[in-house]
C-alpha cells in the first residue's frame, strides 16, 4: 500500500507542476552509434598500427608556437609541403619546403641517438643544429624561455622542446601488452562537443567514446596513468580518433594526439588517418601533419641514406651538447673589477 501512496504523490506533484510555467528546452542532439566492441577488439586495433616497420608519405605541415606569441595568441607558422619517412626502432627524416616555389625550408633526421636539423628560412636564422638524443636540452617551459641568456633558444620558443621520439610515438604506436606491471581497462564516454556536420554550424551534439585506459604498476598500492586511446561510437568501424601519453607518476598531459579522416591504403590492406595532430601545450609547439592519400607507403625498404643529413651548404653550426659559453657580463661590471 505504501508503493501506491508514494505513486498517488508524485502524480499529484507532477499535476501541480504541469498548472505551472513550463517550458521546453533545446538539448545536445545524441548522435546514434555503430555496434559494441570489445576490450579484446579495441587492443587489437591499436596493436594492428605495431605491424608498421616503415611510413613514407607526402604531407602539409602546420606548425604553432604557444611559447612565442603573447596573452592569449600563439604565433601559427604558414603552411608548408614537405615529406616524411620513419623506420624503427628510431629513424626520422622530415623535409619541408615553401609551397609552389619547392625553396626549401628545413630538413631533419634522427637514428634514435643523434639528430640534425639544417635550417634554411628564413635567411637571417640559417642554422645546422646537431646534437644528442639523450643528452639534448631538457623540456623548458615558457617560464624558463623567458629566464635564458641564450637569445637561440628565445627566438626559438616551443619549437626547442621538438624531439624526433614525439612523432614516432604518434606514428608507430606501442602495442598495448597486459602484465603483471600492466592494466587496461576501459569506459564510456559520453562527450558534449560541436556539431561538425555540413549545415549545422553552431550546434551541439553529444557523441559517445570507448575509452582504454594504460595503467603501470611499479610495485606500490597505487598505479600510473601512462596512455589513454578514445574511440569514437558515432564514426563508422569506431575509429581511434585520440591518443594522450602522461609524464611519468604525477598524471600531467606529455602529449594529446588527434587522428581524424581514416581511408584505406588498397596496397597494404591498411586503414591510416590521414590527419594527425600531435599537440603538446605543456611544451609550447603543435604540430600538425595532412597527408597526400596517394603518397603513403608502408613497409616498403628505406635506404640508409634516407637518414643522412651533413652540413653541404656550410650553415652555421650549433652544437647542443658543447657546453654553453656564460653570457658576457654588464659594462659597469666589468669596470669594477
Amino acid at each position: 500500500m505504501r508503493k501506491y501512496g508514494l505513486l498517488a504523490s508524485l502524480l499529484f506533484i507532477v499535476s501541480l507542476l504541469g498548472s505551472a510555467c513550463v517550458r521546453k528546452v533545446t538539448i545536445p542532439e545524441a548522435l546514434p552509434v555503430y555496434p559494441a566492441m570489445s576490450t579484446e577488439e579495441l587492443v587489437g586495433r591499436v596493436n594492428s598500427m605495431g605491424a608498421v616497420e616503415t611510413f613514407a608519405g607526402q604531407t602539409v605541415f602546420h606548425v604553432r608556437n604557444y611559447f612565442t606569441g603573447s596573452g592569449t595568441k600563439a604565433t601559427e607558422y604558414p603552411e608548408a609541403d614537405g615529406q616524411i619517412r620513419l623506420k624503427r626502432p628510431g629513424n626520422v627524416r622530415m623535409q619541408i619546403k615553401m609551397p609552389v616555389v619547392g625553396s626549401k625550408v628545413a630538413d631533419m633526421v634522427s637514428d634514435g641517438e643523434q639528430f640534425r636539423i639544417a635550417i634554411y628560412f628564413p635567411d637571417d636564422k640559417r642554422r645546422f643544429i646537431r646534437g644528442s638524443n639523450l643528452k639534448s636540452l631538457e623540456q623548458m617551459d615558457a617560464a624558463e624561455l623567458q629566464e635564458t641568456k641564450d637569445p637561440r633558444l628565445k627566438e626559438a620558443g616551443g619549437l626547442v622542446n621538438i624531439r624526433p621520439q614525439h612523432f614516432l610515438d604518434a606514428f608507430f604506436i606501442k602495442p598495448l601488452s597486459v602484465a603483471d606491471s600492466v592494466t587496461v581497462f576501459r569506459e564510456e564516454s559520453r562527450q558534449i562537443e560541436p556539431d561538425t556536420r555540413a549545415g549545422k554550424s553552431g550546434r551541439r551534439v553529444e557523441k559517445l567514446y570507448y575509452v582504454l585506459y594504460v595503467v603501470e604498476s611499479s610495485g606500490d598500492v597505487y598505479g600510473a596513468l601512462r596512455r589513454k586511446f578514445w574511440f569514437d561510437r558515432t564514426q563508422p568501424g569506431t575509429p581511434l580518433v585520440r591518443q594522450q601519453t602522461f609524464e611519468n607518476n604525477n598524471g600531467k598531459i606529455a602529449s594529446d594526439i588527434s587522428y581524424s579522416e581514416w581511408f584505406t591504403v588498397p596496397e597494404a590492406n591498411r586503414s591510416w588517418p590521414r590527419r594527425i595532430e600531435i599537440d603538446r601545450r605543456a611544451d609550447g609547439y603543435r604540430f600538425s601533419l595532412s597527408l597526400e592519400r596517394d603518397s603513403v607507403e608502408f613497409n616498403t625498404e628505406l635506404p640508409g641514406t634516407a637518414f643522412v643529413l651533413e652540413n653541404t651548404d656550410n650553415l652555421e653550426e650549433i652544437n647542443l651538447d658543447a657546453p654553453r659559453k656564460a653570457s658576457p657580463a654588464p659594462n659597469n661590471a666589468r669596470k669594477r673589477k
